[in-house]
């Protein structure tokens, strides 16, 4: 075999190494404690309206919110945020809500649910909030409407 050829061969080998390698795996994040992950700052939370209307989470530049059919809030989420095609960090969420302090830019997003992945793109503002609504409209529990008054049943 010439040099040539054993250099492609170890090339074509290196690259098909990588393409197995498996991702690394997301960081689980507490309800409503800010966490370092990946160099940056990450926090999941949402679960109940005291949490939602937490003053903390105001002051983070992205929040990413995981809504499921009929627009309920859906937790149990894997999210991964990225830039350029580079993976930044995955988290894992119980909560509605994944919430990070980065800079102001361009960013991807891909989060997991109930089996299902949803997509966007994401813009930082320089200042203020940016936000992003994920969108699983498959997902989620059975929704149930209340009857009009006039149909109810009085016990």
């Amino acid at each position: 075999m010439t040099n040539k050829k054993r250099r492609d061969l170890l090339l074509a080998i290196s690259a098909a190494a990588m393409m197995v390698v498996p991702a690394r795996a997301a960081s689980r994040l507490d309800p409503d404690k800010p966490l370092q992950v990946g160099g940056l700052e990450a926090v999941c939370t949402g679960i109940g309206s005291e949490a939602r209307q937490d003053p903390r989470w105001q002051a983070y530049p992205l929040k990413v919110e995981v809504a499921g059919k009929g627009g309920q809030y859906l937790g149990d989420v894997t999210l991964s945020l990225q830039q350029g095609g580079k993976e930044l960090v995955a988290v894992q969420c119980e909560g509605p809500w994944i919430l990070f302090r980065l800079p102001a830019g361009r960013y991807d997003i891909e989060a997991q649910t109930e089996g299902r992945t949803a997509k966007s793109g994401a813009f930082v503002p320089a200042s203020g909030q940016g936000r992003i609504i994920l969108r699983f409209p498959d997902t989620g529990g059975q929704i149930t409407t209340m009857p009009p008054p006039e149909q109810r049943v009085s016990q």
